[in-house]
């Protein structure tokens, strides 16, 4: 593709995106405006409190990251999209697909399993074409599974946060409207101390690993990627279907479901992360490059700037940026036999 041809993509791509989360925001707004004229103190404070919660999630992830924190653009993209057009488009999929539980199994099965064969079809898919559609749009940002892996967490702590916003305002009404500031406090409670830590940001972490794979530079054929991508979409499904099951409905069940999610969502970002980091550091200690070990890890990269005078720190640190896009090039993902040619040519730095 022409380099012409390649901006015209991403401009296309980056209108679906704004588009897609325009129309999300405003089903959103729709479903819910009457309760924030109701409520606009309750609805104010509940926003406040996700807020939080969402630069929180923001700055725990970017400093997860190895090497180097993401893109803020390229991770706020998907928390956008995760809290518009996927939460706004789910509101609307969701009451369909739970009619259809409650119409063909009865209202009992309906109210037990509507939760769980509903969310994990509608949510997942809606959120893991988000992380499609950005990463179409940023390939060079999305090197291998472990920027999928971030990017798909970006999108799920938008989408999260945004529907604990919609579940603290039905709150509300199912308080009857008493004692309001109690309401809201319990919604943010169950939904941020007690399950955030393994709802959605984990699974479409997991689900955006295979994205990752799917769109990997130096990737290995299409039929393994193919296959690897939809086993990391099925085992977010998975991970979502259980977590709204009838199963372990005490609080120390919901809980211990939140943790599992964790668990796998951190299996998953282990092995990725040592792979990174394993690849980084053999990249950065070949004769080939010329490169200093330093470039790693934040801290050496900071304690090297120290050494530097002030007056060159600045260029210094805009050298070290582009150095680190070929870094992060290479420990992307593991090298293909034949095909892992180093492009640096220059001579050793001194």
């Amino acid at each position: 593709m022409t380099t012409l041809g390649a901006s015209a993509g991403r401009r296309v791509v980056g209108l679906m995106w704004a588009v897609l989360c325009a129309a999300g925001a405003a089903l959103i707004l729709y479903d819910f405006s009457g309760l924030v004229r109701v409520f606009p103190g309750s609805a104010l404070l509940a926003a406040a409190l996700l807020l939080l919660t969402v630069l929180v999630g923001v700055g725990i992830l970017e400093q997860a990251r190895p090497v180097r924190p993401p893109s803020r653009p390229w991770a706020w993209s998907g928390v956008a999209w995760g809290g518009t057009a996927a939460t706004g488009s789910a509101i609307v999929a969701n009451t369909g697909l739970q009619g259809v539980w409650f119409k063909t199994g009865g209202i009992d099965f309906g109210s037990r399993w509507g939760a769980a064969l509903t969310a994990p079809l509608n949510e997942e898919l809606l959120k893991v074409s988000g992380v499609l559609l950005i990463a179409l749009g940023s390939r060079r940002l999305v090197r291998g599974p472990l920027d999928g892996f971030f990017l798909g967490a970006f999108t799920g702590l938008g989408f999260q946060v945004v529907e604990n916003w919609t579940f603290a305002m039905n709150s509300l009404v199912i308080a009857g409207g008493i004692d309001e500031g109690a309401a809201v406090g319990q919604s943010f409670t169950t939904r941020v101390v007690l399950t955030g830590i393994g709802s959605h940001w984990a699974m479409t972490a997991v689900a955006g690993t295979g994205v990752g794979i799917l769109l990997a530079h130096r990737s290995p054929p299409a039929p393994r990627r193919h296959l690897a991508a939809l086993l990391c979409l099925l085992t977010a499904m998975g991970m979502h279907w259980f977590f709204d099951s009838p199963f372990l409905q005490s609080v120390a069940g919901i809980a211990g479901k939140a943790v599992l999610n964790f668990l796998v969502a951190l299996g998953f970002y282990l092995v990725l992360r040592r792979g990174v980091r394993d690849r980084a550091r053999a990249f950065l200690l070949s004769p080939e490059t010329g490169l200093s070990p330093d470039l790693l890890t934040r801290g050496s990269r900071r304690r090297a700037l120290r050494g530097v005078p002030p007056a060159q720190r600045a260029d210094a640190a805009a050298r070290a940026a582009l150095y680190l896009d070929e870094v992060e090039e290479h420990a992307a993902v593991r090298p293909l036999p034949g095909r892992d040619v180093s492009p640096w040519t220059r001579s050793p730095r001194s």
